[in-house]
């Protein structure tokens, strides 16, 4: 069923229980109140009936006169009896075929009064006081204009009833069409969409600002991350394989030449470690990729970790891994570096900040490399910048993309994942990295780790 129809129906079940419940309780009060009124007339007629056969010493002729001109004006189907409250013997008027039992005489003698409804008729048992002994008048006849009237009541009432439920019915599909608009536009905008036409957004200029504006927000924001995805992917493949592609066909290229004749055990020597050499770049670029694809699926532990004894790890790695690596390093801060942490892993971290720094070695020709550190109320700060090829402005915001490189930096060997490798340890440390670069002068990185202080 569709949501639609789901919301006109359940519209409709709400206001039909919400009018039968207005539309019931008026009908009782109604009913109510006519039920009480004839009795009220009822009891009437049973007094004017008391007054006339029993009354007439007690009151004057002009009273009397006015008894007798009540008389006559009987209710429909109307039967009264008269009784003697000592013996229960009926006077006045014969019993006929109307007979009243002795426990009913008794309540109303004990009680004075009774009311009874039985389907239609209405009964009503007085206890009446004379000069001449006491008496039971029981009256008894038929609400016919009653009944009338409550029956054309209960027929308007269902007319009413269904009229306003089918103009509720047509009004809750009008709204809630209305009201499903803005989701029907949305699953029209999505089912034409493909791969090419994911960055198109769902247009929410003219939206209100309500939870399908937000979820349109939201959507855009999953179709821009898909479609990021798709071209970092897109790049991944082609990078990878250009780059794995080129060692490859070294080695091919190395074995199928030796192969064509025999050489000496120099020859052989000098191809094997260029094999031997490609070998280690493919292995560097495979391994590299490993490191990516655990980053994206795999949970590290991250722990309180002292940030002066990881500093100096990571600069003592450097420098026994790169010993011509030449580094001014600085540090501008007024916090004791022994009361700082931060949550992370401390490999995963030193690996980020070595990739860093490696590149700038490697892009700068072994020029000095700035690197600086100092310290925010909320983050750890390290700047490495160095003074080499640069980077061209519209390459920046790729630079973090695997195995993008820039179009100066070719001539340079490399793999093209540290930069990205580094970029998603700092994002699982809910950390930032910035580059910033001046083509043929400078590119400076800024890493930003958030910190913890000592308790």
């Amino acid at each position: 069923m569709k949501i639609r129809t789901r919301l006109s129906l359940q519209f409709l079940g709400l206001f039909a229980i919400l009018l039968l419940g207005v539309l019931a309780t008026i009908y009782m009060l109604v009913s109510s109140h006519w039920q009480n009124n004839f009795f009220r007339q009822l009891e009437e007629r049973a007094f004017t009936v008391g007054h006339n056969y029993l009354a007439e010493d007690n009151f004057t002729t002009e009273q009397y006169s006015e008894v007798l001109m009540k008389f006559p004006r009987t209710l429909p189907q109307e039967q009264i009896r008269i009784y003697n409250a000592e013996d229960y013997s009926p006077t006045f008027i014969q019993e006929g075929q109307l007979k009243w039992d002795r426990a009913t005489l008794e309540t109303i003698n004990d009680k004075h009064k009774l009311y009874i409804k039985n389907a239609d008729e209405y009964i009503v048992g007085i206890y009446y006081k004379d000069n001449e002994g006491n008496f039971i008048i029981i009256a008894k006849a038929r609400d016919e204009v009653g009944t009338a009237a409550l029956s054309q009541l209960q027929t308007v009432m269902l007319i009413s009833l269904i009229i306003a439920l089918l103009i509720t019915f047509f009004l809750s599909r009008l709204f809630a069409q209305y009201l499903l608009a803005p989701i029907t536009n949305i699953i029209n905008h999505i089912q034409d969409k493909n791969v090419q036409t994911l960055e198109r957004p769902i247009p929410t200029e003219d939206m209100s600002k309500d939870e399908i504006h937000t979820l349109s927000i939201t959507i855009n924001s999953l179709f821009k991350r898909l479609h990021e995805t798709f071209e970092n992917q897109q790049a991944f493949v082609s990078h990878a394989s250009h780059e794995l592609k080129t060692p490859i066909a070294s080695v091919l290229g190395n074995a199928e030449i030796t192969l064509r004749q025999k050489r000496d055990t120099q020859e052989y020597q000098q191809v094997l470690q260029g094999i031997v050499k490609d070998a280690i770049h493919m292995d560097k670029i495979i391994s590299n990729l490993l490191a990516l694809s655990q980053i994206d699926s795999s949970v590290y532990p991250l722990n309180k970790v002292c940030f002066e004894e990881f500093w100096w790890s990571t600069i003592d790695h450097l420098i026994a891994h790169k010993t011509d690596i030449n580094i001014n390093l600085s540090i501008h801060t007024k916090e004791d570096l022994h009361n700082l942490y931060f949550q992370g892993n401390s490999q995963l971290l030193e690996l980020a900040i070595s990739n860093i720094i490696l590149n700038a070695d490697k892009f700068s020709s072994n020029k000095t490399i700035d690197l600086t550190l100092h310290t925010t109320p909320t983050h750890i700060v390290i700047t490495v910048k160095d003074y080499g090829i640069g980077i061209k402005k519209e390459d920046l915001d790729k630079l973090t993309l695997p195995f993008f490189r820039s179009s100066n930096a070719f001539g340079i060997k490399g793999t093209g994942l540290g930069l990205s490798l580094s970029s998603k340890i700092i994002n699982l440390h809910k950390g930032d990295m910035k580059i910033e670069s001046q083509l043929n002068h400078y590119t400076i990185v800024t890493i930003s780790v958030p910190l913890i202080k000592r308790d």
